[in-house]
């Protein structure tokens, strides 16, 4: 029963999860665009060394295999994608019983419990990123710009693993349902990416805020809208009998 109960829940819950997202990404656009992080500065220094990072991952993987050898750098995914998995787990009170990662065997990671945060934390969490994120808050001034960089790459790097894994055949993502999942991903995605440029003072915390004034604003509209299209017809109605 308890199962079936969260089932359903969330299958309620996915219009809210739809409103939010929609939310979250519009008011994110909006406001590295008014910073200049925007799609139209492709050419942004910054945006260039994101896209470094999965360039730089392709063209790497083609060498090896151009060798003959396995990518080394798989390993640092598979290791990421565990840690990632035991670190959230230890956060939300569901420790890791046991991990384990290999290059070419993969890796699984046990925790004692579950929730939606640790099952999906390594689709959402640049745990690469975040580590230089928090060492960026004592590297010198002088250092700051440079760091902006190696963080973008690492973004990039993060986004090519992301990829590579979020399919439909990952069992990580249908623990909780395969739509709830990547509502929940795409969410917490944003939120990350916000954590960066907020951080490294590249973006205004108050597209959160607006975020969530946009949701709130949007959920009686959305409301009408199911009503009137989702509610069916009455039936053709009949004046009294004669």
């Amino acid at each position: 029963m308890p199962r079936l109960f969260g089932m359903v829940l969330r299958w309620c819950l996915l219009p809210l999860l739809f409103l939010l997202a929609e939310a979250m990404a519009s008011e994110l656009f909006r406001a590295s665009r008014a910073q200049g992080l925007g799609v139209a500065s492709a050419l942004h220094p910054l945006a260039l060394w994101f896209a470094a990072g999965p360039a730089f991952r392709l063209l790497f993987g083609a060498l090896m295999r151009r060798l003959g050898r396995d990518d080394p750098l798989e390993f640092i995914d598979t290791l990421e994608h565990e840690l990632t998995h035991a670190l959230m787990g230890y956060a939300t009170f569901c420790p890791p019983v046991s991990l384990s990662a290999s290059l070419k065997a993969g890796g699984e990671v046990e925790l004692k419990g579950s929730n939606p945060l640790a099952a999906l934390a390594p689709y959402f969490l640049p745990l690469w990123c975040l580590l230089a994120l928090a060492l960026g808050l004592v590297v010198k001034a002088g250092m700051q710009a440079t760091w902006n960089h190696i963080l973008f790459f690492l973004l990039g790097w993060f986004c090519y693993r992301l990829f590579r894994e979020y399919r439909w055949r990952q069992t990580d993502l249908h623990v909780y349902g395969f739509a709830f999942s990547t509502f929940c991903v795409f969410i917490l995605l944003m939120l990350s990416l916000g954590l960066v440029l907020g951080v490294r003072g590249l973006l205004s915390w108050h597209w959160l805020w607006a975020a969530a004034i946009h949701a709130w604003h949007a959920l009686p509209l959305a409301w009408t809208w199911g009503t009137s299209h989702l509610g069916g017809s009455a039936g053709p109605e009949h004046g009294p009998l004669p």
